[in-house]
C-alpha cells in the first residue's frame, strides 16, 4: 500500500510540472488522492464546465475495498481576497467490498473547491450526509474528505 501511494503521489508530481496554463478551473480529466470517509484513495474527476462526474477508489475505516461514485455540479463562485472558491453539491453512491458485502450509502455531499491559477490543480473539502442502507439497518450516515486533483488533459 505505501509504495502505490508513493507511486502515485510521483506520478502527479510529474504531471504538475509538465502542464502549466492560466485560468481559474480545470475541466477535463483529474486524478488525485482523498483523504476522509466514506472512502479515501484515488481520487477521480471529468469536469464539463460547472458539472463533475467524481470518484474515489480505495479503503473505507473497517479496512475493506471501498468504492464512491457519483456528479457534482459547481453551484456558485465566490471569492476569498482575490482567490476564486467554488461552492459544489452532489449526490454519491458509496459501497464496501470485504469478505462480505457491508451495505451501500447514498450522499449528498456539499463541498468547496479551490482551483489554482497558474497549474491544473484542485483543492477540495465536502461534507457528506447521507443514507447507509444494510440488510439489518437503515440510518443515517455522516462524513468529510479532503483531497487534491490534478487536471492532466487541460
Amino acid at each position: 500500500m505505501k509504495k502505490t501511494l508513493f507511486t502515485i503521489t510521483i506520478i502527479l508530481l510529474c504531471a504538475l510540472s509538465l502542464s502549466a496554463a492560466k485560468y481559474d478551473r480545470a475541466d477535463g480529466f483529474g486524478i488525485g488522492l482523498s483523504a476522509g470517509y466514506p472512502v479515501a484513495g484515488a481520487a477521480f474527476k471529468f469536469g464539463m464546465g460547472d458539472f463533475r462526474i467524481v470518484g474515489t477508489v480505495g479503503y473505507s475505516f473497517s479496512n475493506n475495498v471501498a468504492v464512491e461514485a457519483g456528479v457534482q455540479y459547481d453551484l456558485d463562485r465566490f471569492n476569498v481576497d482575490r482567490f476564486p472558491f467554488y461552492l459544489n453539491l452532489g449526490i454519491t453512491g458509496a459501497a464496501n467490498f470485504g469478505p462480505v458485502f457491508d451495505g451501500f450509502s447514498i450522499n449528498i455531499p456539499i463541498g468547496i473547491s479551490y482551483f489554482l491559477v497558474d497549474v491544473p490543480v484542485e483543492f477540495f473539502f465536502k461534507f457528506t450526509p447521507g443514507i447507509k442502507i444494510r440488510s439489518d439497518f437503515v440510518g443515517p450516515d455522516f462524513g468529510a474528505a479532503i483531497g487534491a486533483l490534478i487536471y492532466l488533459n487541460r
